[in-house]
């Protein structure tokens, strides 16, 4: 699912156009990541949560041809899956 599909589906479950959803989503995301810029997590009910972790230098090989490299530190975000979805998600592949 896209953005668009997302929107779509969305303004028809809320009887909202869906420009007006598209706005409240782009608003959504805005606060959330705003909270991730601050190092906070955020968590989503019955979702999961968001947060910043540093992932820290490394010197990693390029296969093709075997030279090293210095890779930088990086901020990047992590996801982790709450309880009822991970169960919701069993139920549906059983």
């Amino acid at each position: 699912m896209n953005s668009t599909e997302l929107t779509t589906e969305l303004a028809q479950k809320l009887l909202l156009s869906k420009k007006e959803v598209a706005q409240r989503l782009d608003d959504a995301i805005a606060v959330i990541t705003a909270e991730l810029l601050k190092n906070n997590s955020v968590a989503l009910y019955n979702f999961g949560t968001l947060e910043i972790k540093k992932r820290d230098e490394r010197i990693s090989v390029n296969p093709a041809s075997g030279k090293r490299m210095l890779v930088p530190p990086k901020l990047i975000v992590k996801f982790k899956t709450a309880n009822i979805l991970k169960e919701k998600l069993k139920e549906e592949t059983i």
